[in-house]
């Protein structure tokens, strides 16, 4: 069962990203794990959390995040222990690309 903390809506190329999951059935103590994997046409990223008590901790660095190509990404979360391993969540994240590394900028929407 999810308890709190939701996944963020977009992540921007170059950032640090931190959320922390707290799932009563999946407790970190008792040695689940919890991954996350994004798919997109771009390729995949997996971002996998560690303990924190018995919370999953998901902390990705900036100078990870940088390598991250900007797009849509479908992400799956699994938790595993070894012997198990169980989807529980699902949903979609934008990654924007670092505005400190791009030149211009155009504004206007696809229709233009």
């Amino acid at each position: 069962m999810v308890i709190d903390t939701k996944e963020p809506d977009e992540i921007i190329a170059g950032d640090t990203i931190k959320w922390k999951k707290s799932l009563s059935d999946y407790l970190a103590s008792a040695g689940w794990s919890l991954t996350y994997v994004l798919l997109n046409a771009a390729g995949k990223i997996t971002i996998t959390s560690s303990a924190d008590g018995s919370d999953h901790l998901i902390s990705i660095d900036a100078a990870t995040t940088a390598a991250y190509a900007a797009g849509l990404y479908d992400w799956s979360l699994t938790v595993s222990n070894g012997l198990e391993r169980y989807t529980i969540g699902n949903g979609r994240i934008e990654v924007k690309p670092d505005p400190t590394q791009q030149t211009t900028f155009d504004g206007r929407s696809t229709a233009r």
